[in-house]
C-alpha cells in the first residue's frame, strides 16, 4: 500500500493494453470448473467442496462497450477503450469509510480505494515516504500548549473529478469527521489514531495542521495518518450530516455511516466510478480532471526521487536527481474504461483467461500448481511472479477453550506439518511461514523466531504434543500413541478432556472455500486429520469468503478460523492485530488474543520515532507471537499474476506484485486487507 491518488487503474502511463476487434465483453460461465487439489485419501473429496455459495455458478454478463481498435504490443497506454480484468470475489461497498472499516476486503480496495487522494506515499521500489498532494514535506514539529503540531501545504491545481479543487478544508473535515464518530473500525483505529492526533485544522485553503497529543511515532506519522485518504467536504457533509442526524449513539451513527450509499461522488485518481452491478461487474472511466496525468517520477541508484509535471510542479528528495536511472514512470490514465467483471470461483476467472475474456487476472492469493498448468502453456498469456507481502494463517479464538491455552494453541501447531502440506501436497506453489512479517518484507523480518514443529516426524509431533497437553493439566479418555510397527498413531486419541476434566467438544475450523482458495481449503482439511488423530476432535467448515468476514470479525461463532492478510510495508499491524485494545466489533484482533507484555512493546513500536529502535521493537514481537501463537502462521504465496501479452506494465518486479496497483499502491500507508 504505497500511495494513492497518483497511479490508480493501471499503475504507470508505460502499461499498454492492445485492444480487440467487437462492440461488447460478453462473459459466459455455464459450469464449475474441477478444482485441481490434492487431498489425503482418509478425507472425502466431497468435503472439498462443502460451500456456501454466493454467487450462482451460472452467470451471464453483457457489459456494452465502444469497439476497441487493435493496437501494437508496444503503444502507450490509453489507446484502447476497454481494460477487462477479472476478479473472483464480489466487492461489498463503495462507500469509503465502511471500505476502511468494516468492509476493508482485497476486493473493495481493487476496484475503488484509489480513486481518493492522500497527502503523501511511498515510492514504488524503495518505498520512500514522498509528497502526493502535499507540495513538499511538512514543517517540523512544534509544541503548541497542550499540543504538538505539524503544518503541510497542498498543491494548487489538483481538482476533483467534478471540477471543484481539492482543499485543506477537505482534509480536516475528513479526519475530524472520524475523530468526531470515534470510528474504531477495521483499519481506522490505526490510520486515525484518536490516542495520537487530537484535531486537524485548514488555516486555508492550502494549509493543513495536525495536532498531536505527543510527537507521534513512524506508525501513526510517516507510516500513517500523513498518507490517510480524504473525501470531497462539498459532497459528504450533507450526507454524513443527515446520517448522524438519525441517533445521539455513537456506534448508531457510524452504522448509518456505513449504510450511505455515496452516488456519483466526486473523486481524484485516475479513474471514476461509474457503475457496479453486484455479483456481475464494477465499471470505472478515465477521470477527465486527473491532476497528474503527464508526470513523471523517477529513481536513481543514489537514492534520489525526483518527480515533474511540467508548468506545475518539480520535487527532489534523498539525493541529487543524477547518475544512473532505476526506474522512471509516466502517469496517465490506462485506458478510457475499465471493467472488473465478477467470477463465481478462481477457477472460473482463470478460464475466462484462458477464454480471452479479460486481460489481467486479480489474484492476492498465489495460484494453485493446476491453474499455473492450465495457463503456462498459452502463447498469448503470462504470469509474471513477485515476493509477497501477505500472509495466510489460522487463528484462534482465545475467548474459548481450549483456544485460551497457549499449550493447547502450540499443540496446534505442532501436529501441523507445513512443509509436506506446501511442498508434497500443493507441490511447491507455497511457501511455509512461522512469523507475521512475510521474508519479502526484509527489513522488518525476524528469522530468528521459535518454529514450532518444524522437522519433526510424525512419532516426534505426536509424541511432543502428548507431553506438551499432559503437562498443562489436559488428559483423554484414549490417549493417542505412535505405532512404530504400523507408521501411524494407534490407537488414536479420544475424548480429550480439559485440565477442570470437561469434555472438549467438537472444534470448528471456519476456512474459504476451494472455489475461492485452493490452497487454504486443503489446509484446513489436513488440519482437521491431524488434529482428530491426536484426539483433538475439530471439523473444517467451508464457507464463501464474504460468508466468513462478519462470523469472524462480528458474531465470534467459531473456534478457529483461516484467513489471510495483505500487509503494510510497516509491520504496524503487529499491534493492530493482536494488542487488546483491538479487541471488538469489526476490530482487527478478531481472536481476542490478550497478553500485558506483548501489549507494552506493540505501544512502543507505535510512538518510536527512530526506525532502528522500531526494528529491534518488531522482531521483539515476532519472537512473542511466535512462541504464544495467537495465529498459527501457514505460508505464503509468491504472488502470480496471469495478464495477456499485449499489457506491458512498464516493470514487473514489485514485492507483492503488480496488484499493489489496484490496492495498496494507491492506499494509505497503513491499510491492511482481509484475503
Amino acid at each position: 500500500m504505497r500511495r494513492m491518488g497518483v497511479l490508480g487503474v493501471g499503475g504507470a502511463a508505460v502499461l499498454a493494453v492492445a485492444g480487440c476487434e467487437g462492440e461488447t465483453v460478453e462473459r459466459v460461465v455455464e459450469v464449475e470448473v474441477p478444482v485441481e487439489v490434492e487431498v489425503p485419501v482418509e478425507v472425502p473429496v466431497d468435503r472439498i467442496v462443502e460451500v456456501e455459495k454466493e454467487v450462482p455458478v451460472e452467470t451471464i454478463v453483457e457489459v456494452e462497450v465502444s469497439p476497441m481498435e487493435p493496437m501494437d504490443d508496444d503503444a502507450p497506454a490509453g489507446q484502447a477503450d476497454v481494460w477487462r480484468i477479472g476478479i473472483f470475489e464480489d466487492v461489498t461497498t463503495h462507500n469509503f469509510f465502511n471500505m476502511l472499516g468494516p468492509g476493508q476486503t482485497a476486493w473493495n480496495f481493487y476496484a475503488f480505494l484509489n480513486r481518493y487522494p492522500s497527502l503523501y506515499g511511498l515510492s514504488d521500489q524503495r518505498f520512500d515516504w514522498v509528497p502526493i498532494l502535499a507540495d513538499g514535506f511538512p514543517g517540523p514539529f512544534t509544541e503548541e500548549g497542550y499540543f504538538v503540531t505539524a503544518t503541510v501545504s497542498l498543491k494548487q491545481g489538483p481538482m476533483w473529478s467534478d471540477g471543484q479543487p481539492i482543499t485543506a478544508h477537505d482534509v480536516a473535515y475528513s479526519v475530524n469527521t472520524v475523530l468526531e464518530l470515534e470510528m474504531v473500525e477495521g483499519n481506522w483505529s490505526s490510520i486515525v489514531d484518536s490516542s495520537s492526533v487530537a484535531m486537524v485544522e485548514a488555516l486555508d485553503d492550502y494549509t493543513v495542521k495536525y495536532y498531536f497529543h505527543s510527537t507521534p511515532g513512524l506508525a501513526r506519522w510517516q507510516f500513517g495518518l500523513s498518507g490517510t485518504q480524504f473525501v470531497a467536504k462539498h459532497f459528504w457533509k450533507p450526507l454524513l450530516t443527515e446520517a448522524m442526524a438519525t441517533s445521539e449513539d455513537k456506534a448508531e451513527q457510524r452504522a448509518a455511516v456505513f449504510a450511505i450509499e455515496p452516488e456519483n461522488e466526486p473523486t481524484a485518481g485516475e479513474m471514476t466510478f461509474v457503475k457496479w452491478e453486484s455479483g456481475a461487474f464494477v465499471q470505472v472511466e478515465a477521470n477527465e480532471n486527473y491532476f497528474f496525468s503527464g508526470s513523471t517520477y523517477t529513481e536513481y541508484a543514489n537514492g534520489a526521487y525526483k518527480e515533474e509535471l511540467p508548468g506545475e510542479y518539480e520535487f527532489t528528495a534523498y539525493g541529487d536527481a543524477e547518475g544512473d536511472v532505476l526506474l522512471e514512470v509516466t502517469r496517465a490514465p490506462a485506458a478510457p474504461t475499465v471493467i472488473y467483471s465478477v467470477y463465481p470461483s478462481q477457477d472460473a476467472a482463470v478460464l475466462a483467461m484462458q477464454n480471452g475474456e479479460i486481460d489481467y487476472m486479480l489474484t492476492p492469493l498465489g495460484l494453485a500448481r493446476g491453474f499455473q498448468e492450465q495457463l503456462a502453456g498459452r502463447e498469448d498469456v503470462k504470469i509474471i511472479a513477485n515476493v509477497p507481502n501477505g500472509i495466510r494463517y489460522l487463528g484462534f479464538n482465545t475467548r474459548r477453550q481450549p483456544m485460551d491455552s497457549k499449550a493447547f494453541r502450540q499443540s496446534v501447531s505442532i501436529l501441523t506439518d507445513k512443509e509436506y502440506v506446501t511442498g508434497t501436497v500443493l507441490a511447491g506453489v507455497a511457501d511455509p511461514a512461522y512469523t507475521m512479517v512475510p521474508p519479502g518484507n526484509g527489513f522488518w523480518y525476524n528469522p530468528d523466531v521459535v518454529e514450532l514443529g518444524k522437522g519433526m516426524s510424525r512419532e516426534e509431533r505426536i509424541n511432543a504434543v502428548v507431553e506438551l497437553l499432559k503437562g498443562a493439566g489436559f488428559t483423554w479418555g484414549t490417549e493417542p500413541a505412535w505405532d512404530a510397527a504400523g507408521g501411524a498413531v494407534v490407537p488414536r486419541g479420544n475424548g480429550l478432556r480439559l485440565p477442570d476434566g470437561t469434555l472438549v467438544p467438537e472444534l470448528q475450523i471456519v476456512a474459504p472455500s476451494a472455489g475461492y482458495d485452493p490452497l487454504r481449503a486443503t489446509y484446513a482439511i489436513w488440519i482437521e486429520q491431524w488434529l482428530n488423530e491426536a484426539g483433538i476432535p475439530a471439523r473444517a467448515k467451508l464457507s464463501g469468503f464474504n460468508v466468513l468476514i462478519p462470523i469472524i470479525f462480528n458474531t465470534w461463532e467459531f473456534d478457529m478460523w483461516i484467513l489471510g492478510w495483505g500487509l503494510t510495508v510497516f509491520p504496524d499491524y503487529l499491534n493492530d492485530f493482536f494488542n487488546s485494545e483491538f479487541i471488538g466489533d469489526d476490530r482487527n484482533n478478531a481472536g481476542g488474543f490478550t497478553n500485558a507484555d506483548f501489549d507494552a512493546a506493540a505501544e512502543q513500536l507505535i510512538v518510536e520515532t527512530d526506525i532502528t529502535r522500531a526494528r529491534e521493537i518488531a522482531f521483539e514481537l515476532q519472537r512473542i507471537l511466535a512462541d504464544e501463537s495467537p495465529y498459527m502462521l501457514l505460508f505464503t504465496t509468491q504472488i502470480l499474476e496471469p495478464l495477456r501479452t499485449n499489457v506491458n506494465f512498464g516493470y514487473e518486479s514489485v514485492m507483492d506484485g503488480v496488484q499493489n496497483y489496484f490496492q495498496s499502491m494507491n492506499g494509505p500507508l497503513s491499510t491492511t486487507a482481509v484475503e
